[in-house]
């Protein structure tokens, strides 16, 4: 029985993320009908409806959308207008393609909306959650061992809202920055041991796509400027690092113009100008932030529904003194947008499970995260280990089960309270 139980266990370690992987596609395929038929809807559709547009309308005059009311034509014009930015619309076309050309083969409802197309837009939600999730694997790998890391990637995957984001609402765009996060975090090592004109080039490139897809994004490059530094002769260092290769890192800005190209041609198509903002009258009140409902109310509230992240805070709390695996920046990356978040006019972020605006940042918080488990792993006292597993377990099953019951836009205290009760019957079946 023994070994039985070892061989499982290395199994487990050996395969956690095509098991993980295997499971996500059986939940994808089995979608409550909400999520499924909602899939390009609302801020989904907003992002995707570019390539409906472009593709099957050949442009965005007099171009049905289903949410009529939050897609209007552009004022004076019968232009379709979209207030999303055309990153999600990049990295979800392949699938979109792929979905129109067999749509087109079967003779089916070529519109952008049928059956094929919902199915392309999940398989894009699990190609790149999980293409996040191995490079997450990969980034913790450098730093921890294999228990850290696996806790760390099960656990962020299946008890936060990530889980959310990549089966049930892949039309949002967290799951597609999720992806560039994690390339962009394994690449950062890269672009101080390799400098030149290739490495400066795609860093650009990447980084102009993650700010196109969501413009708070750019705090991310501040891990960029702040990887490694402990000291001052870091600091002095870095300085000479920039001066020294400043010609090649003039490539960088300009790869990420390149990147909005498509974005100014849409805007100055719909409006007659190159750059707009297309919020309208929406914005920041920098001096009304909303922390604590931002991180505890029902609206969202990032740790009432993702407590498992909230272990990464302890982590940065407790580590970023010495500021091992750069735990420091990460923190005040974190607490910048903390703040920005609690800033926005609509702080709950509109329909949501969970605050959907840190789910990128994810790839981030797993450092501090694992780094905490691996402290406590790594201790002699058997009961702060039997602690923390303990309480991984259950703050996994608690987001796991308000994930999979959540039925939007957003929970309120009666329902909370009702799939609470629920999920500690230990009852597995289709109530919900």
């Amino acid at each position: 029985m023994k070994n039985f139980l070892k061989s499982i266990g290395r199994f487990w370690m050996r395969y956690y993320l095509l098991l993980l992987l295997l499971f996500a596609g059986y939940r994808a395929a089995e979608l409550a009908g909400r999520f499924y038929r909602g899939l390009i809807w609302s801020d989904a559709e907003g992002y995707y409806l570019y390539l409906p547009a472009l593709v099957v309308n050949d442009g965005f005059e007099d171009f049905e959308v289903r949410t009529k009311a939050q897609f209007k034509p552009f004022e004076g014009t019968n232009k379709t207008f979209t207030k999303y930015t055309c990153g999600v619309a990049i990295m979800q076309a392949p699938f979109f393609l792929g979905a129109h050309a067999l749509t087109l083969v079967t003779g089916g409802e070529a519109d952008g909306y049928s059956d094929y197309y919902i199915r392309a837009l999940q398989l894009a939600g699990l190609f790149y959650g999980f293409l996040g999730l191995l490079l997450l694997k990969k980034i913790l790998a450098r730093y921890f061992g294999p228990v850290s890391v696996m806790m760390t990637v099960t656990g962020f995957f299946l008890g936060t809202n990530l889980y959310h984001y990549i089966l049930q609402e892949p039309g949002m765009s967290h799951v597609y920055s999720f992806f560039l996060f994690g390339l962009f975090v394994w690449l950062t090592p890269r672009f101080y041991e390799q400098p030149g004109w290739k490495t400066f080039g795609g860093m650009g490139l990447l980084a102009g796509l993650i700010v196109l897809i969501r413009p708070t994004n750019i705090l991310l490059l501040l891990y960029l400027l702040l990887f490694g530094l402990r000291s001052w002769a870091d600091v002095r260092e870095r300085l000479l690092f920039f001066r020294k290769h400043l010609g090649a890192l003039l490539l960088a800005p300009i790869a990420s113009f390149l990147v909005f190209i498509p974005q100014f041609l849409y805007w100055k198509h719909i409006s007659g100008d190159w750059l707009i903002y297309s919020y309208g009258e929406e914005g920041f009140n920098w001096l009304e932030p909303r922390v604590d409902m931002v991180l505890f109310h029902i609206k969202n509230g990032w740790l009432l529904f993702s407590p498992m992240a909230g272990l990464a805070i302890i982590g940065c709390l407790v580590g970023m003194w010495k500021n091992r695996y750069n735990i420091a920046p990460i923190f005040l990356i974190w607490l910048l947008l903390l703040y920005i978040t609690s800033c926005w006019w609509c702080w709950w972020f509109g329909g949501a499970f969970g605050h959907r605006q840190f789910v990128e940042f994810y790839v981030l918080l797993a450092i501090p995260y694992a780094w905490l488990f691996t402290q406590v792993l790594e201790s002699k006292v058997l009961a702060l280990k039997i602690f923390l597993v303990a309480l991984w377990l259950l703050l996994g099953y608690y987001g796991y089960m308000l994930a999979v019951h959540f039925r939007g836009p957003h929970y309120e205290w009666w329902s909370w309270k009702e799939v609470v009760e629920y999920m500690w019957q230990f009852k597995f079946d289709k109530k919900y």
